[in-house]
């Protein structure tokens, strides 16, 4: 059962006008040319601490700017051998009646917070401009409810994509569907780096994910399912890649899309000239590294605005045709 406690107001009219202002946790209380190969499309273009604690779910009063801080149980209790992992949410409502069409957004390596324990600028800007097309928004947090601040520099992962990660999915899915502003027939799932490896396990065969109407991977690594012949998406898939990208290349992605019969189901747009993270707003080209999982064990990151223009404008369309149409 989902819980949601204590009311308080959280106002987004500020955060719609200015996307370089970004959602502080809850304090806890004493928070160009393009190539088609079958449905893959060539686009020209190309940590926060450890939480000392999930924040408490609180509840927005209603209104069009509303946020709401929310709870649900992880469906991990058979990976815990005891009570499910209690994860925490954002919930953000657009401005028309729902019940509206529903996107879950799941966070990377670096977990949903950046180290200035605000919600990282990528976030909060893909929620504000799907809220802003009149989609409510959920966005989960998978580590600080699991005292974990970030995987990316970790081999051994104690949050994995293919294990805790889509179970968090599928909890997620289960607690929208029981929201009453919420049309549960209408839900998708997105992701980015390590978030985009929950969306292909979470949305793959023999689970729950057949309950999402379509997701959207970006640049996910794609090893996990190239490595299982029978993996295939329950439904439309959108995955979008960089090909630059030093972190999780292409490559793997292109090979997985054109298998049958996932290519009937997927689209691959590669950004050449982008690198890893490069639909991220106002980010300057950088070098990570101590990379776990980086073939080099290091990786450039950063915006491509091309790149993520584009690919603004084909979540848009794919969205408003598979949630909409």
């Amino acid at each position: 059962m989902a819980k949601v406690l204590n009311s308080c107001d959280t106002d987004f009219a500020d955060l719609a006008r200015d996307r370089e202002t970004m959602m502080a946790p809850p304090r806890r209380r004493a928070l160009p040319p393009r190539l088609f190969l079958p449905t893959l499309a060539l686009a020209a273009g190309l940590a926060l601490p450890p939480l000392l604690g999930s924040p408490p779910a609180v509840a927005a009063t209603p209104g069009v700017h509303a946020e709401e801080i929310v709870r649900f149980p992880s469906l991990d209790a058979d990976l815990t051998s005891g009570a499910p992992t209690a994860l925490t949410g954002r919930f953000l409502r657009p401005k028309a009646a729902g019940p509206y069409p529903t996107v879950v957004l799941l966070h990377g390596c670096s977990g949903l917070y950046a180290k200035t324990g605000r919600v990282a600028s990528r976030h909060i800007d893909w929620a504000l401009t799907l809220r802003e097309q009149g989609y409510a928004v959920l966005m989960v947090d998978s580590f600080g409810p699991r005292g974990v601040a970030e995987v990316c520099t970790v081999k051994d992962r104690p949050v994995r994509a293919s294990e805790e990660r889509k179970r968090d999915a599928w909890a997620a899915l289960a607690y929208l569907r029981a929201r009453s502003d919420v049309d549960s027939e209408r839900i998708a799932l997105m992701g980015w780096s390590q978030g985009a490896g929950t969306v292909l396990a979470a949305y793959g065969p023999g689970g729950q994910g057949n309950g999402f109407r379509a997701a959207i991977a970006f640049y996910p690594g794609c090893r996990t399912p190239l490595s299982d012949a029978d993996w295939q998406p329950e439904g439309p898939l959108l995955m979008l890649l960089g090909g630059k990208d030093e972190w999780t290349p292409a490559e793997r992605c292109l090979e997985l899309a054109s298998r049958e019969p996932v290519k009937e189901r997927t689209e691959v747009v590669v950004y050449p000239d982008a690198h890893h993270g490069f639909d991220s707003p106002h980010a300057p080209l950088r070098k990570r590294r101590n990379l776990a999982t980086a073939p080099a064990g290091e990786a450039t990151v950063g915006t491509d605005e091309s790149a993520r223009k584009d690919a603004i404008e084909r979540v848009s369309a794919f969205l408003a045709e598979r949630l909409r149409g």
